[in-house]
């Protein structure tokens, strides 16, 4: 009788589970009408109405902003400090000062303040490219709630059963189910403040590069082909001369071997011609 009346309560336990799924599912679809309602406030002019439900909702913001500047490792010290002023933080910074200098930041800005603070740092350089995604995930965070309050509610339940268990049989089926409904809470309250971080704080990646090299243009009339020329035939000889000093002593070893060398085919020849004769 006992183990019935406890069997009966741990099903009773996997219904308010089941139930937190379906809640949730309602709550999804109340958010999607409410979605479309404010959706039809703005068509309709009503301002008021859809500012109210925009402040309901919970929108992630994420941007991608490349700049270029003269200088970019100081225009990525001045990016720190102006997401520090706002109540920022730096998520990642990398700068290579060598070669062509750039830096790379990826940074997190309060969502409230995110506009102007985007603005300033636009300032910063000059602006290549932009790009802003706003995500509504409302639905997603009203059903998290929902389902770590049944879960709790279940939690809660089961260990009230399992204070009353006697049998090992019972023990040991509320604790496998405590323990699963445990974890799945563990891992909806992650969920639950990775979701709170990403709304509360709006995530920009910033890349800045110095401008890319203009090659020189050529001369447009004759006295700036004349000059060019005249630059170009002294840069020759210039060369020339300076391949010329290096070639030199070079040559004048090579030209005492070689004479060397002839004077004693010639000494050899004149004993072998006296020792014919």
């Amino acid at each position: 009788m006992r183990t019935r009346i406890l069997a009966t309560a741990l099903a009773a336990a996997i219904a308010i589970a089941s139930l937190a799924g379906c809640t949730a599912s309602a709550s999804s679809g109340s958010s999607a009408v409410g979605g479309a309602a404010a959706k039809g406030s703005v068509a309709s002019g009503s301002r008021s109405d859809a500012a109210s439900t925009s402040a309901d909702r919970s929108i992630v913001t994420t941007g991608t902003l490349h700049l270029v500047a003269r200088d970019p490792i100081a225009v990525a010290d001045r990016i720190t400090s102006l997401v520090d002023s706002a109540g920022g933080r730096i998520d990642r910074s990398t700068a290579d000062p060598s070669g062509r200098p750039s830096a790379h930041l990826v940074v997190r800005i309060p969502a409230a303040g995110f506009e102007p603070v985007l603005t300033a740092i636009e300032h910063t350089g000059h602006v290549r490219d932009l790009t802003v995604d706003s995500s509504d995930v409302t639905a997603r965070v009203t059903d998290t709630g929902v389902r770590i309050t049944s879960l709790r509610a279940s939690i809660t339940r089961l260990q009230q059963l399992l204070a009353k268990a006697t049998s090992s049989t019972d023990l040991v089926q509320l604790e496998g189910a405590l323990t699963d409904r445990q974890t799945s809470l563990e891992q909806l309250l992650a969920q639950q403040r990775t979701l709170a971080d990403q709304v509360a704080s709006a995530t920009l990646d910033v890349s800045v590069v110095v401008p890319a090299a203009v090659p020189p243009a050529g001369p447009s009339d004759f006295v700036g082909g004349l000059l060019a020329g005249t630059q170009g035939l002294v840069h020759a000889l210039a060369a020339f001369a300076v391949g010329f000093g290096v070639a030199l002593p070079w040559l004048l070893a090579l030209g005492v071997v070689g004479a060397l060398s002839a004077l004693a085919v010639r000494v050899v020849r004149r004993r072998t011609r006296a020792t014919s004769a």
